[in-house]
């Protein structure tokens, strides 16, 4: 995170974006793994943008703890929920759902 500016990078793409613009955060949960990936980390941007982030990838956890989650306050609680979870689910961390 560089000010307000967080980078993210999903699918050899990388998105900058200001932190004003970050309307939701959350993981979606699948009931397909374990061979397939079965968590993602969604950021919703603005009004028509998402950025998916699978839980494996290089940047997750980077991204989720070490940028935006020091600026932003997340639901730990439904972190570890989402952790576990072997349903299609949604855990909202931070957005309109948990403000």
């Amino acid at each position: 995170m560089y000010g307000n500016i967080i980078r993210a990078v999903s699918d050899s793409k990388e998105y900058c974006f200001d932190l004003s613009e970050v309307s939701k955060l959350v993981i979606l949960t699948s009931d397909t793994g374990p061979f397939d990936e079965d968590m993602w980390l969604v950021v919703y941007v603005g009004t028509d943008d998402m950025i998916f982030i699978p839980s494996g990838h290089k940047c997750c956890d980077e991204f989720l703890f070490d940028q935006i989650g020091k600026v932003l306050p997340i639901d730990h609680k439904n972190i570890i929920e989402a952790s576990s979870c072997t349903e299609n689910k949604e855990f909202v961390l931070w957005g309109s759902d948990s403000q």
